[in-house]
């Protein structure tokens, strides 16, 4: 097994610079890192998805208590494993050992408790904010950023330490003392991170979704509710992917939390400075006798090799004469001073002299060793200063760029600009006047389809049909079809063999309903109405009698029970 080389780089750094050492530290510690914490992550995850797809989607509510449960000891799962990564990480950044019995299963089990009984309590902001639906919940996201300033190493203090329980949750709020606002900070920069990663993925499904059904004919009753904020299950599914993913970083964080009070309580970095200067200036020097060698010749140059130094005798001055009776002021004879004394003598530094200068520098530049000064941050704000001294930056400032350049294309005159105007307004006329006939009967359909209530339910079966037989008259096949569908899944909802709810698919009723006739005659409508649908295809006259004559046998079916 090879050995390990510790990063150890302990110095203090900001929220930025904290965040970017947790990406480091995930990324540099490979899959012994980033393996247990996307597994624990995945666990967590999975059990509360299934959770909510077994009460909410397919409308179990008898499972709640083993449900619990099971999310209980999912949360430990992802706790236990964090901490491994969390304890490799910290073993990167410091190569001690960790304390007797640290990390035992029923240690994190207990300190996970106290911390999930927490996060039970964080979670009740996020159903206040769902009552307002997703703006709510973006509104209410922010406010968890202030678990930073509480205890954000406590996976990695479980996994090194053997304090569990309460104890061990109020190490770990002493972890971040002092510290609190760089926490808030730190947890605000994840946080945005982890919604740009939700948004991102967002966007991968939506263009898989529509490259499958373009290219693979995959079979979608609602392509919009799929892939919209309102299908709250695919919302979950994908911020669990992106929480999963920046596990490994969490875990690095946490890590860096704790490492870095250690620093504080032990001096850790002024231990890791001093071993490395030690370390630096032993592998500048040779092996063997040839230090002492070139020390001895060293010593003989300088005591055989000097020349004879005689002390000058000091001058000798005249006394001043003696004042006379009436003078104003005592004679002071001038002083001839040289107009160019020369330079100062100067001593050559020894290489050796220089090395360690650098050291003993490299070490007292660090914040902790400036007691009125803190530089912390300093590179990023003078990144931003140089970004808007180089906007506000006139003109005639601005260097000269010498080197080949493209050569100069002529323009044509203004007439030329002039008709690609007027042909360009021609071209949005027309586009206008085409489009005016479709914009027409879009409104047609609008006003056909606003007679829809908010619940379908409320109105008979026959009443669709009825529209329906309208919306055939005026030449609309296809919103034909959406009243002929409406009709059969209110015949369907008052005999009881489905439940109907706006946030469930075509399939997902079909799911329901029994095996039998009723239910091969409602899959093939299902099937012939996505396509017409959804899929935006032509719909012919034989197509509408076909599903009417569906339509009818279910309603007629509803009406005969």
């Amino acid at each position: 097994m090879s050995a390990r080389r510790p990063t150890r780089d302990l110095a203090p750094v900001g929220p930025v610079g904290l965040v970017d050492r947790a990406f480091v530290l995930a990324r540099e510690g490979g899959l012994e890192v980033t393996g247990p914490a996307w597994l624990g992550g995945a666990l967590l995850a999975a059990t509360a998805l299934a959770i909510f797809y077994v009460e909410r989607v397919e409308g179990i509510t008898s499972l709640r208590l083993p449900a619990a449960l099971l999310l209980a000891l999912a949360w430990w799962g992802r706790a236990y494993l964090i901490g491994r990564s969390a304890r490799r990480v910290a073993a990167t950044m410091w190569d001690s050992e960790p304390e007797p019995e640290a990390g035992r299963a029923v240690d994190v089990l207990r300190t996970s408790l106290v911390v999930g009984l927490g996060m039970w309590c964080w979670s009740w902001m996020l159903v206040v904010g769902s009552l307002a639906g997703p703006i709510g919940v973006a509104l209410v996201l922010p406010f968890f950023a202030l678990r930073g300033a509480v205890a954000p190493s406590w996976t990695a203090r479980a996994a090194c330490t053997a304090k569990a329980g309460w104890r061990g949750f109020w190490a770990a709020i002493q972890d971040s003392a002092g510290q609190r606002f760089a926490g808030i900070v730190t947890e605000s920069l994840l946080l945005a991170g982890a919604m740009g990663l939700v948004l991102n993925l967002f966007g991968v499904v939506l263009f898989a979704v529509l490259l499958a059904r373009s290219l693979g004919g995959f079979e979608l009753a609602a392509l919009e509710s799929f892939v919209s904020p309102s299908n709250t299950f695919v919302v979950l599914v994908i911020a669990s992917c992106a929480l999963v993913l920046l596990e490994p970083v969490r875990a690095a964080h946490a890590a860096a939390v704790y490492v870095g009070a250690r620093v504080r309580e032990e001096g850790l970095d002024l231990r890791v400075s001093v071993d490395t200067a030690i370390a630096h200036s032993n592998a500048k020097r040779g092996q063997g006798a040839a230090p002492v060698a070139r020390a001895a010749a060293m010593i003989a140059v300088v005591l055989l090799g000097a020349s004879r130094v005689d002390a000058q005798e000091p001058p000798v001055f005249d006394p001043p004469p003696a004042p006379e009776l009436f003078d104003e002021a005592p004679y002071t004879p001038p002083v001839d001073l040289p107009s160019d004394p020369g330079p100062l003598p100067s001593y050559a530094a020894q290489p050796r002299d220089v090395e360690v200068q650098g050291d003993v520098d490299a070490i007292l530049a660090r914040a902790e060793f400036r007691e009125f000064e803190d530089d912390r941050g300093a590179g990023l704000r003078d990144l931003i200063d140089r970004f808007f001294d180089w906007l506000g930056r006139p003109r005639d400032e601005l260097p000269d760029m010498n080197g080949a350049r493209l050569p100069t294309l002529p323009l044509p005159g203004a007439w030329a600009f002039i008709v690609l105007g007027g042909a360009l307004l021609i071209g949005v006329g027309i586009y206008l006047f085409v489009t005016r006939q479709q914009a027409a009967k879009q409104a047609q359909v609008e006003s056909a389809l606003a007679s829809v209530s908010a619940d379908i339910r409320d109105r008979p079966p026959r009443s669709f049909l009825e529209e329906a037989a309208l919306l055939a008259e005026q030449g609309m096949l296809r919103e034909a079809l959406r009243s002929l569908y409406l009709a059969t899944l209110v015949a369907l909802d008052r005999r009881r063999f489905i439940a109907f709810d706006p946030h469930l698919t075509n399939w997902q009723y079909l799911r329901q309903m029994p095996r039998g006739s009723l239910r091969d005659a409602f899959r093939h409508f299902t099937r012939l109405f996505d396509h017409k649908w959804y899929g935006r295809e032509d719909t012919s006259r034989e197509d509408y009698e076909r599903c009417r004559e569906l339509a009818a046998q279910i309603v007629e079916a509803e009406v005969a029970s």
